[in-house]
C-alpha cells in the first residue's frame, strides 16, 4: 500500500474578516478621510450661520442711529401693524431680536452646543421669514434693517430666499451633526478653506439686498 501524502496547506493572504488587510487599511483611510470632509463641511456651516447672525448683530448695536432704525423697522413688520409700537414695547421687541441673535452667534463657538445653535437659528429664520412675508401680502413697504445700514427698498421676495438659503445651511448642518461628531478641524488648511466657504456666504447673504437691486429684483421694481 501507498502512503497518501499529506496535502500542504496554502498560506491565505485573507483574513478571517475575508478582506486583505491591505484593503482593510485601504477602506479605513477612505472612512477617514470622509469623515473629515463631512467635519469640514459641518464646520463651514456653523460659520457661515454664525458669521452672519453676527455681522447682524453687529450692524444693529454699532450706534444709536442703527438701533432705532431696526426698532422701527422690526415693529413696523409685524403682521396686522401699520404704525410704530410705542417706544418701549418696540425697543423690547427688537432687544429680544438681539438677543437670538446673540446666542446663534455663541452656540455656534462651542462644539458642544452646535446642534441647539442651528436649531435656534432655523427658528429664528422661519419666524422672520413668516413676518417678511406677511408684510408683503399686507402690501406694507418696510424697509429691511436686519443688518443695520440704511438700505431703503422694502423688504421682498429677495430676503424670503436668503432666509431661505441660510436655514438650508443650518438644516444641513443640523443633520451632519448626526452623522459626525462636532469637533475642532484637524489641519489648518482645511479650516481655511471652511473659513472662506463662510465668509463667501456671508457676503452674499448681507448684500442680497443690494445684489436684488443691481438686477432689478426688489418690490420698487415690480418684482414681488
Amino acid at each position: 500500500m501507498g502512503r497518501v501524502r499529506a496535502t500542504p496547506r496554502v498560506a491565505r493572504t485573507e483574513s478571517r474578516g475575508g478582506a486583505p488587510p491591505g484593503r482593510t487599511g485601504s477602506v479605513r483611510a477612505a472612512e477617514n478621510l470622509r469623515g473629515r470632509t463631512v467635519n469640514y463641511v459641518l464646520l463651514a456651516c456653523r460659520m457661515a450661520v454664525g458669521l452672519t447672525f453676527l455681522v447682524s448683530l453687529a450692524s444693529k448695536l454699532r450706534g444709536r442711529d442703527s438701533w432705532l432704525r431696526f426698532a422701527e423697522a422690526a415693529a413696523l413688520l409685524l403682521p396686522g401693524r401699520t404704525t410704530a409700537r410705542p417706544g418701549e414695547r418696540r425697543h423690547l421687541l427688537a432687544a429680544a431680536v438681539a438677543l437670538v441673535e446673540g446666542a446663534v452667534v455663541v452656540l455656534t463657538a462651542l462644539p458642544a452646543t452646535t446642534r441647539a445653535a442651528f436649531t435656534v437659528a432655523l427658528a429664528a429664520l422661519a419666524a422672520f421669514s413668516f413676518v417678511i412675508h406677511a408684510a408683503i401680502r399686507g402690501g406694507r413697504a418696510v424697509p429691511c434693517h436686519c443688518f443695520g445700514g440704511g438700505r431703503r427698498s422694502p423688504v421682498g421676495s429677495a430676503d424670503l430666499v436668503r432666509n431661505a438659503v441660510l436655514g438650508l445651511i443650518a438644516l444641513t448642518g443640523l443633520a451632519l451633526t448626526v452623522l459626525v461628531p462636532v469637533r475642532g478641524p484637524d489641519e489648518v488648511a482645511g479650516a481655511a478653506v471652511a473659513f472662506l466657504a463662510a465668509l463667501l456666504v456671508t457676503v452674499l447673504v448681507v448684500l442680497t439686498g443690494e445684489i436684488a437691486g443691481l438686477f432689478g429684483l426688489t418690490r420698487e421694481s415690480g418684482w414681488r
